[in-house]
């Protein structure tokens, strides 16, 4: 049904897309260095600090009545630290982990001797169970920068709040970047600095909204570190950043700030996640990190400002790969796999197969996806989950009777989608089996297609995750039934290697374990945590899977388009009428 050179003639623009990422690798933004000493910040009074607070303040849920209390005391060690200084405790309600709370976001705004953007420090105070004292450094560090800088007269402005909501949807965050009053050039966001080395990546700068920070300052934060602590930080591996370009998921405080155009960085031992709750501390660790931190704000006054708020690069080898490199090959990597669909599709048409039958039937088999993606996010509206958007991590919201019990319902629901709502589906788009259907085998690989197209349009890096199974399922529609089935069979499964290949790094840059994997995203999926056009593509994605496994499961036994095989001949010495020249019947009359 397909013509194969038509996919191998339309491969020499890969080549072409592979020689142009080659010449478009660009060198890396040079990071912003500071020559001021950095002694001032005091390691033993922040650690001395941190016990005082961890002590006092045990059970800090956000809303709670010792995180109100804890935001009083930040307000009043920042009026101490910030003499002449507003100190502003702003009230507001925001969802979190426990439903809509009262929040408090605590706030100090220290003028630059200059106009111009300022800089922001950021710490989250709140923590759930009891202790988490390692969480709680970075509001100790935030302190102590506060009395360092208190000291100067910083050239540009310069910001610290406290905020609550941290453990899931960042109701604090979103508040503060609603209050920021002026131009911001860069957001530091305090984590965990007294912790041990997790061997995550110390600089976060994830968005929810795709990308990343820009670069320049992640770098200028990575030297901080180094310098500070002797020792190289870990940093993002291609296969980490190809996996979060291609699915913007972030849980950190950053996400937020930087999907709303402000370029910030989380600064933490334990990465993007938490630190455990009996993280050992250290004074040690608490003041080198801390002095990284100081190393960074002094920097960001010296240096140029930071832009632009995001930026979609892809880092390799400490060489950098710009987005329209990326949207290139990925377009080059669909191209094949689209011409192919179009001439087959064209071929159907000529011959009066239908097809648009069969992508009822496919959207018939993503239907169930969509129903229980719906279902979920409307019991997460209802209050029924512990689920925000961000969502909190397993640590912070493990799954509880009443969540296992949810769980349970919306994987019931999946089940009757396929149950009752495909069959009604199929029958409406009058799609039986599939069988050998010429309009059935290349459905999936059509849907594929379309979808990596729709992809590229808003990300090329989700788009190269779908050229494999663009093109693989090709091969389903040309050669199905003469396709051993182990081999139809093995073609599907290795379409799934892309998205396992994501959540694998997902989870691990996340530090969750592969069992909790489905309870993260119900909780992500029930928080409203992405798009409505993003639960129905990858709804389509998932009922075209499907399709390709029932036509790798159930093709003929026969020939191509069910045609049985002539396997009975005749001698091999068997000459027919005509087959050693024309006939007399045949030849011309003289």
């Amino acid at each position: 049904m397909l013509d194969p050179r038509i996919y191998r003639a339309a491969l020499l623009p890969v080549l072409l897309a592979l020689l142009v990422v080659a010449f478009s690798l660009e060198g890396r933004p040079a990071p912003l260095r500071s020559t001021p000493a950095v002694e001032t910040f005091d390691g033993a009074r922040a650690m001395r600090q941190l016990a005082v607070l961890s002590t006092s303040f045990p059970e800090r849920r956000p809303g709670g009545s010792q995180d109100t209390a804890l935001a009083g005391v930040v307000a009043r060690e920042l009026r101490q630290a910030l003499p002449g200084v507003v100190v502003r405790s702003d009230r507001f309600t925001g969802r979190t982990i426990d439903g809509e709370r009262d929040l408090v976001t605590v706030s100090a705004a220290v003028p630059g001797s200059s106009p111009g953007a300022q800089l922001v420090v950021v710490a989250a105070r709140d923590a759930t169970g009891h202790g988490a004292a390692a969480r709680l450094s970075g509001t100790a560090a935030l302190l102590e920068l506060a009395r360092t800088v208190g000291t100067m007269r910083p050239a540009r402005g310069v910001t610290f709040a406290s905020i609550s909501g941290g453990t899931g949807g960042q109701a604090g965050m979103r508040d503060l970047v609603r209050r920021l009053e002026g131009p911001v050039d860069a957001v530091v966001e305090l984590g965990d600095l007294a912790g041990p080395d997790s061997g995550l990546p110390p600089v976060v700068g994830w968005s929810d909204s795709g990308g990343t920070a820009p670069l320049r300052l992640a770098r200028t934060a990575q030297l901080a570190l180094r310098v500070e602590t002797g020792r190289e930080p870990a940093t993002a591996s291609s296969v980490a950043q190809l996996a979060r370009l291609a699915w913007p998921f972030t849980v950190g405080p950053q996400g937020v700030a930087n999907a709303v155009g402000l370029p910030t960085v989380r600064l933490s031992a334990s990465g993007e996640p938490p630190p455990p709750r009996d993280a050992p501390l250290s004074a040690a660790r608490l003041e080198a990190r801390g002095r990284a931190a100081l190393r960074t704000l002094l920097a960001l006054q010296a240096g140029p400002r930071i832009a632009p708020a995001t930026e979609s690069r892809l880092t390799v080898a400490r060489r950098t790969l710009p987005e329209w490199a990326v949207r290139v090959l990925s377009l080059a990597l669909l191209l094949p796999a689209l011409l192919t669909v179009i001439d087959g599709v064209a071929r159907l048409r000529r011959r009066g197969e239908p097809l648009l039958r069969w992508l009822g039937w496919v959207a018939s088999l993503g239907a169930p996806f969509l129903l229980a993606g719906l279902f979920a996010r409307g019991i997460g509206a209802f209050g029924a989950l512990p689920a925000t958007a961000p969502p909190a991590l397993p640590v912070d919201a493990p799954p509880r009777g009443a969540d296992w019990a949810a769980l349970g319902v919306v994987l019931v629901v999946l089940a009757l989608g396929f149950l009752l709502v495909r069959p009604l589906l199929a029958r409406w788009s009058r799609a039986t089996e599939p069988g050998g259907a010429p309009g059935a085998t290349l459905a999936p690989a059509l849907v594929a297609v379309l979808g990596g197209l729709g992809a590229w349009l808003v990300n090329p890096y989700a788009a190269l995750l779908l050229a494999l199974p663009a093109s693989l399922w090709l091969v389903l529609a040309d050669g199905g039934p003469r396709l051993p089935r182990p081999v139809a069979l093995a073609l599907v499964t290795a379409t799934l290697a892309p998205p396992a290949m994501l959540v694998a790094s997902l989870a691990d840059q996340l530090a969750v374990p592969i069992a909790d994997v489905p309870w993260l995203a119900l909780l992500g999926l029930a928080g409203g945590q992405g798009g409505p056009w993003e639960l129905v593509g990858w709804s389509a994605m998932a009922g075209a899977a499907c399709a390709a496994l029932v036509v790798a499961l159930r093709r003929p036994e026969g020939g191509r388009d069910g045609v049985r095989r002539v396997t009975v001949r005749g001698p091999l010495t068997y000459a027919g009428p005509g087959s050693l020249g024309g006939t007399d019947s045949a030849m011309g009359r003289r």
